[in-house]
């Protein structure tokens, strides 16, 4: 054989050594699973996790950046507890002049007082209030205390959504009542994950979930899977109880383990019946499902305070909105639009 032709045919083998290279990489790129990355900050006094789905991981750092900048926005214009938040002032202002606040906040008490006019007041942010008597910290004996039925009584009169004056086109709020005080947190977690979800989605991340606490605000593209989230058993936090698929919606869980200690025998948790002041007794969980997410937030808290007949009475008659009580005996109650959708591994005694 010719120097010639041995040259040729190295050639020839060198070039399809190269080809046969460049198209297994190829292959290997196109079928790259997108890489799933979790993001963890300390924020609204709870753990807040992002978890973005993508092949561009500098893109998904950028983005969960983003989304924790503004849920820290947020949290600094609607914290019950950050001096010279909208809260804040309008609380200092109770019964005496009305607040200019952001059009944010307004929007989120808009929607708490819809809530609380559908709830028969079930739901009720002037329940801040309460505060001033229930604080699940050890006092300095390092023992926990509950109020007494005459301090909780002289509160109730201050407990009142109707007394909630909102003027939208000037964006101020007013409590008429001295004394009055709102506390958002059953609901402003919901709207803050939600307004962060959309700085993802305009970012160009296509799947994704935040995870605040009890609220969570997911999204993907129609044809992908669902997202399978799971339900918490109440009564052992290492355990759930089944899980049920979304996509493109927001999950609120309230329940009666989040917050809590025992006494006496006696379980005290942080959701107040606004008719009584104590906790209420006729859920042990209520999980929400539905497309807004700050009426999620704040559903799930009125359907537990509800219980489960009255409680799911009102979820089958609100458009596009699902759920699942847990009731006080552990019984499970899911409404109509979950049926396929929910797999309840097992039940509670």
């Amino acid at each position: 054989m010719s120097n010639h032709k041995k040259n040729s045919d190295k050639k020839a083998l060198t070039i399809a050594i190269t080809v046969l290279v460049f198209t297994i990489t190829a292959i290997a790129i196109y079928n790259k699973k997108p890489s799933e990355i979790k993001y963890t900050r300390t924020l609204m006094g709870t753990i807040i996790e992002i978890t973005l789905v993508g092949d561009d991981e500098v893109r998904l750092n950028r983005a969960a950046e983003a989304a924790f900048d503004e849920i820290k926005r947020f949290e600094n214009i609607m914290s019950y507890y950050k001096k010279d938040s909208d809260v804040d002032r309008i609380n200092a202002s109770a019964g005496k002049k009305a607040a200019a606040i952001s059009n944010e906040t307004l929007e989120v008490i808009e929607t708490s007082l819809n809530v609380s006019r559908i709830t028969n007041g079930a739901f009720d942010i002037t329940m801040g209030v309460l505060g001033k008597v229930w604080h699940f910290t050890k006092d300095d004996k390092g023992e926990l205390t509950t109020p007494s039925t005459k301090e909780v009584k002289r509160l109730l009169p201050l407990i009142d959504f109707h007394s909630i004056i909102v003027d939208k086109k000037n964006s101020t709020v007013k409590l008429a009542k001295q004394g009055m005080k709102i506390n958002l947190g059953g609901i402003a977690k919901g709207y803050i994950i939600g307004r962060a979800a959309e700085v993802l989605k305009k970012l160009g991340i296509k799947r994704g979930i935040i995870h605040a606490g009890g609220d969570m605000a997911m999204f993907n593209e129609p044809a992908s899977a669902p997202w399978l989230i799971g339900i918490q058993d109440p009564r052992n936090k290492d355990k759930i109880i089944g899980a049920v698929k979304v996509s493109n919606k927001a999950v609120s869980t309230s329940g009666d383990y989040e917050r809590f200690f025992i006494k006496d025998g006696k379980r005290y948790h942080h959701i107040m019946d606004p008719a009584t002041g104590f906790p209420a007794n006729k859920s042990m969980a209520v999980t929400i499902v539905a497309d807004d997410p700050t009426t999620a937030d704040a559903l799930s808290t009125a359907v537990f305070i509800m219980g489960p007949d009255k409680g799911m009475k009102l979820i089958q008659e609100l458009p596009v909105v699902e759920g699942l009580i847990i009731g006080a005996d552990g019984k499970v109650t899911i409404s109509s639009g979950l049926k396929g959708k929910v797999d309840i591994f097992e039940k509670q005694n």
